[in-house]
């Protein structure tokens, strides 16, 4: 059985004394889970060797479903690596950005320089643009690349790849021996798939999962974490978040989810302290469901509610529809 860190919980900011603020502060907390340390580990490796310079830097490729973590790896491992401004350039060790959503070759590139600070991003074709890029991945002394959500570089509707994306990428690594993580929903693998030197160099890979309670083992770790998030509640009394009869209900809720699983819990503190509660329970957490969760839950599509029927909540508009 795995360990958790004794710095399980990095807090920002000192408590403060009114509901909102409570809440807000649990929610800027950093949970170390085992998912999150390995996800860690795999992008401090690919920095590491980055360093070197080699003529085929090693990349990677972080995947897994929305609401799963990936966006706060990226943003957490950025600030670790923070930016240094010199009398002649900005370091950058770490340049992390997020796609939109509509992506060509032309507007990744522009949004790439706008993150480096190239005051004429905008300027320019796709090919000056990428030249431009090279040049500042060098005078800006960057180490790594975090590309998010890479996915839109597939078209949904179709499942159509944008080929001339491999070949620009691979253009771009080539040039400046510099590794890119990539991050993305599963399907961001298909654009790996396009050119057999960019998936060669792609070959490390790690999936953020989210918990699950289909095995003991994995129960047992999904109730750790909530009772280390119990531990952390601001109320003297100690909350059923972690209950035996109430780990399922919170699975049910959150789908196994990091993301729901604070944005629930930050909710129910939000709750419980604007009505001077001593504690969660069952009753705060179905009304923090219907409002961070779910607005048009049922009873029996209410975890927290004695008429639940158990199951996970992904049918047609409900809150995990599409997930696997």
């Amino acid at each position: 059985m795995t360990d958790f860190p004794k710095d399980l919980f990095d807090l920002s900011t000192t408590e403060l004394l009114t509901p909102i603020s409570q809440a807000v502060t649990f929610r800027r907390q950093l949970i170390h889970y085992p998912g999150f340390v390995g996800a860690i580990q795999a992008v401090e490796r690919c920095h590491a060797m980055g360093r070197h310079k080699l003529e085929e830097p090693d990349c990677l490729l972080v995947t897994g479903v929305s609401g799963c973590g990936k966006s706060t790896l990226r943003k957490t491992y950025a600030d670790r690596h923070p930016r240094v401004e010199l009398e002649d350039r900005t370091v950058i060790p770490v340049l992390h950005l997020e796609l939109p959503s509509q992506p060509t070759i032309k507007n990744v590139a522009e949004r790439i320089l706008m993150a480096m600070e190239d005051p004429f991003a905008a300027r320019g074709s796709a090919e000056s643009k990428t030249a431009r890029i090279i040049k500042l991945l060098a005078e800006c002394r960057v180490e790594l690349v975090i590309l998010d959500e890479f996915q839109h570089f597939v078209d949904r509707g179709r499942g159509v790849v944008d080929y001339k994306i491999a070949d620009w990428l691979k253009q771009i690594i080539n040039a400046a021996r510099v590794p890119f993580v990539l991050m993305g929903l599963p399907r961001c693998e298909r654009i790996l798939e396009a050119n057999e030197q960019l998936r060669r160099r792609f070959s490390a890979r790690f999936e953020l999962k989210p918990f699950s309670v289909r095995t003991k083992e994995s129960a047992r770790e999904f109730k750790r974490i909530l009772s280390t998030l119990n531990e952390e509640l601001p109320f003297p009394d100690r909350s059923v978040i972690a209950g035996a009869d109430v780990v399922s209900m919170m699975f049910y809720a959150t789908n196994g989810l990091i993301d729901y699983l604070i944005k629930l819990v930050s909710k129910g503190i939000e709750i419980a302290a604007n009505e001077e509660r001593n504690q969660i329970d069952l009753n705060v957490l179905a009304r923090a469901f219907s409002l961070a969760i779910f607005q048009q839950c049922s009873d029996e599509t209410n975890p927290f509610h004695p008429d639940f029927i158990r199951r996970v909540l992904n049918h047609q508009g409900e809150p995990f529809h599409g997930y696997a």
